[in-house]
């Protein structure tokens, strides 16, 4: 018993010396591999290829081998070796460690390092660049693509458009699609067609017709109102329109056959798309056929988008077309959706054309539409107008629209403006209205010194109610003076109750002492 136990003893101090010697050779490998990378951060490339080739012959077993030996290879890249042995120690490294982290780095090196040699007359490399099979790594095939890309030949070109006919992934074949665009040859745009009708990604179809878009081939346009008639997919041909509104070719055949397209397409949201691509156009030719589409077009929706069109054209040539419509036109719709758009332009005839429908349409709506138009352009004298027109104008609907559309022009500083227009304006409802939107804007400190003054001097019940209902609204000390003496002493019953509300709904100590006061208690 004694034997065993001197033996077990005996065992156990072997292995814990062997454990401690292997940890510290381990330790001694770490340090031995940080001293070394040390060198790369400093770019002290010789005295890195050193200290790697001393780690490589002397820890062997290191669990950090496969990374030295891949910073021996970039070492000998840094100290200017030959391409073609550059590319066999990466292989190499590849071969001996494919598991290793860094066999993504050196693949990608292996690329690079072939795409040059067969671009300096080494052509035997780029059977590598064409070997991808389709379990390789996504991004080491994306890098030998650009590499084909960047050759520019006619050799590459051939090579790139096989790429795309063997490849599965939708991924890849988008990045092929963008390195078949910058070739910029009849023999790209064809392949880019190919792709644009039969490929089974919507996504890879359109990125193929916006690739088409970015050519300056004189055949571009051709392919692509191709694509427009022949393809079915909807939002392919949206795409392949957009393209073409966006082409630099700004030639009057493209709008001609974008305003075709907007007129007859019995797809609405097609025919608008090719509505809005002709606007990205612009020009004079832009204006002739936007007005055409707004007389012909078969859809309500694609003439109003024409309307829209122009207006975001920002010249007078689209505000005096606008204007003729918002006019002339025999589609009630269409008229208001004329004067509406006036006002998204910046021109400065805008203001004049709206006036002129406020005051020569027969259409109360349209001109109802040109008036909130006016307060979406706003200035000085767009408020002045708008002012006058609720003071004066004998439409009530008219003279309403006009206050509101000053309202939403002047914003928090329309108390002043709203009290004139409560004192002097001839329609009772304009006058309504006017303390209406003071009342909207209880918050603001005017306002409030308004409805006080108002509630206090009006003889008209209907406005002095309106008043105190406002008062309450604004949950200010300010107005409990006044609604406590028109609780008391209002001249109807109707008064008294709602500036008692109005007291309660302010509800501040204040607010609650008047209340004790109207009911007697100290």
């Amino acid at each position: 018993m004694k034997n065993t136990i001197v033996q077990f003893t005996i065992a156990l101090v072997v292995l814990i010396l062997v454990l401690h010697t292997a940890a510290s050779a381990q330790d001694a490998a770490s340090r031995a591999y940080e001293k070394a990378y040390s060198s790369i951060l400093s770019e002290k490339w010789t005295a890195a290829q050193d200290a790697f080739n001393e780690f490589i012959k002397k820890y062997s077993e290191s669990k950090l081998i496969d990374a030295a030996h891949y910073w021996h290879c970039y070492t000998r890249d840094k100290l200017g070796e030959s391409k073609e042995d550059l590319f066999e120690c990466y292989r190499e490294f590849i071969k001996e460690y494919p598991k290793s982290k860094w066999a993504k780095d050196a693949q990608s090196n292996m690329v690079n390092i072939a795409s040059q040699l067969s671009r300096e007359g080494h052509p035997e490399y780029e059977k590598m660049l064409k070997n991808l099979d389709e379990d390789e790594d996504e991004d080491i095939k994306l890098a030998a693509l650009y590499a084909l890309g960047n050759m520019g030949s006619e050799k590459a070109l051939s090579t790139v458009s096989s790429l795309y006919d063997h490849t599965k992934s939708a991924n890849i074949r988008s990045k092929i699609i963008y390195v078949l665009g910058n070739f910029d040859v009849p023999e790209s745009r064809k392949k880019l067609l190919e792709i644009a009708s039969t490929d089974n990604s919507e996504k890879v179809r359109k990125d193929a017709i916006y690739a088409l878009g970015n050519s300056e081939g004189a055949d571009v346009v051709e392919i692509l109102e191709k694509i427009v008639r022949s393809e079915k997919d909807p939002e392919v041909r949206k795409a392949a329109l957009y393209t073409l509104g966006n082409h630099s070719d700004k030639s009057a055949a493209i709008i001609s056959y974008l305003g075709e397209i907007a007129r007859t397409d019995i797809d609405q949201e097609i025919a608008k798309v090719a509505t809005y691509s002709i606007g990205n156009i612009g020009g004079k030719q832009t204006t002739v056929e936007l007005r055409r589409i707004m007389k012909e077009a078969n859809s309500d929706e694609v003439r109003k988008a024409a309307l829209y069109t122009l207006g975001n054209l920002q010249d007078k040539e689209a505000v005096d077309a606008i204007h003729e419509a918002a006019l002339k036109s025999t589609d009630k719709e269409l008229r208001k959706a004329a004067a509406y758009a006036l006002g998204n332009t910046h021109d400065a005839s805008a203001f004049t054309a709206l006036k002129d429908i406020v005051t020569t349409s027969p259409d109360p709506s349209t001109q109802e539409a040109a008036i909130y138009s006016m307060g979406n352009i706003g200035g000085e004298q767009v408020e002045k107008y708008l002012y006058e027109t609720a003071i004066s104008n004998t439409n009530d609907h008219v003279a309403k629209t006009a206050l509101y559309a000053l309202n939403n022009a002047l914003g928090d500083h329309n108390s002043k403006p709203m009290l004139d227009i409560l004192r002097n304006a001839k329609s009772a409802e304009v006058r309504k209205q006017a303390l209406y939107q003071i009342g909207n804007n209880a918050d603001h400190p005017e306002a409030i010194k308004t409805l006080v003054s108002v509630a206090k001097e009006s003889s008209d019940p209907e406005i002095q109610l309106i008043a105190v209902q406002a008062l309450g609204n604004t949950q200010s000390d300010d107005a409990v003076p006044v609604l406590a003496d028109f609780a008391k002493n209002g001249t109807s019953k109707k008064i008294r109750s709602n500036a008692v509300n109005a007291l309660g709904q302010i509800g501040t100590e204040k607010a609650k002492a008047a209340l004790l006061d109207i009911l007697g208690v100290k």
